[in-house]
């Protein structure tokens, strides 16, 4: 066979071998590629992870009773600087114009509606740039508002110490409180630990996320009630849109917890930690954009916020009997200043006297 059929022969093999495997890979399209293959991750087409994408409008509401209360709101945002003017009603989405920083219309306006005092305090610039010394007498400016206050809402963990004091003394008197916190606050040193410490409540580093059941995206965890209680009357499931672990010292304190197949990053391992919890007065949620417009028409939110706002205003508190004492202050109220002695006069004898 001579040089030139013996290539011919093997460009003929080589040919048919190569036609051979695109026939076996899939036919070849118009532009020389085969379709792409479908995607076989079965978490992308599962029809739990996007189960209402139109949840509809939220409706929240108090069942309570109560007479006007005062809940007093710490949105986390500090005063601007430059003598620049803040509205504190924009604080919490109540002012038009801009972007608000903390939004809890539905929490807020539901208070407002059942003839509750909102109230939103905004720490003074001075003050946050000139901090009062350890020991000083006399409560802080937080500690004011809080002796007028029935109820309080923070979305923030680093407080002084004299903070810390007018707070734990505001819940040792009835006073109920709210502390929503959010994954990135547990590493924010020594603040969270501090107000953890005083208040009996701890925060675990980290967020849960679920990849198989979620609401829109992995780190919306839906989180189910322990069982029956203020708390989780009529929810069936709550939704935390970014949520950390948080617990307390008291037995049964947890009132939520996430759904199976919840996970924790800092762990990549299954987690059921409480992710809402109760001791006494005070509730502790590892979330702090639950109570926001957005988030409050997902799952039964609404219903959770309203059941939170009638734990806010059902307490047994009276500001007028109980404001924070300072350091000069007794059982029955301060003690009167002193006033300044007189000079000592020099004795006189009898017969001037007499005379």
């Amino acid at each position: 066979m001579s040089r030139a059929v013996t290539l011919a022969v093997a460009f003929l093999v080589t040919f048919a071998t190569i036609a051979g495997g695109s026939a076996l890979a899939g036919y070849v399209t118009a532009d020389g590629a085969a379709p792409a293959p479908e995607i076989e991750n079965e978490h992308f087409r599962s029809t739990d992870v996007i189960k209402d994408d139109d949840p509809g409008e939220a409706t929240v509401e108090l069942s309570s009773d109560a007479e006007s209360q005062t809940v007093l709101i710490d949105p986390g945002v500090q005063a601007a600087g430059g003598g620049v003017a803040v509205n504190p009603l924009s604080l919490i989405g109540m002012a038009g114009g801009g972007v608000a920083d903390r939004d809890i219309r539905p929490l807020a306006n539901a208070l407002i509606e059942n003839g509750h005092d909102v109230r939103v305090y905004t720490p003074d610039s001075s003050a946050s740039q000139f901090p009062s010394q350890p020991g000083a007498s006399g409560p802080t400016p937080l500690g004011e508002d809080l002796a007028e206050a029935d109820a309080f809402v923070t979305f923030r963990s680093n407080y002084e110490a004299d903070e810390l004091e007018d707070i734990e003394t505001f819940v040792e008197a009835d006073g109920r409180m709210i502390l929503a916190t959010e994954p990135d606050a547990a590493f924010s040193q020594p603040g969270p630990t501090s107000l953890d410490a005083t208040l009996g409540t701890t925060t675990e580093p980290g967020y849960v996320y679920n990849m198989a059941e979620n609401d829109l995206n992995y780190q919306r965890v839906y989180a189910e009630p322990t069982g029956d209680s203020a708390l989780t009357e009529g929810v069936d499931r709550a939704m935390f849109s970014t949520v950390t672990p948080v617990g307390t010292a008291a037995e049964g304190g947890d009132e939520f917890r996430p759904i199976d197949g919840s996970e924790l990053s800092t762990t990549r391992s299954s987690t059921d930690a409480p992710l809402l919890v109760r001791d006494g007065g005070v509730v502790v949620v590892g979330d702090s954009d639950f109570l926001s417009p957005e988030n409050a028409a997902r799952a039964d939110n609404d219903v959770l916020i309203g059941n939170l706002a009638d734990f806010l205003v059902e307490n047994d508190r009276d500001p007028e009997t109980q404001p924070p004492q300072t350091e000069s202050e007794g059982p029955t109220g301060p003690t009167a200043p002193t006033q300044p002695t007189q000079p000592t006069q020099p004795p006189t004898n009898a017969t001037n006297t007499t005379a």
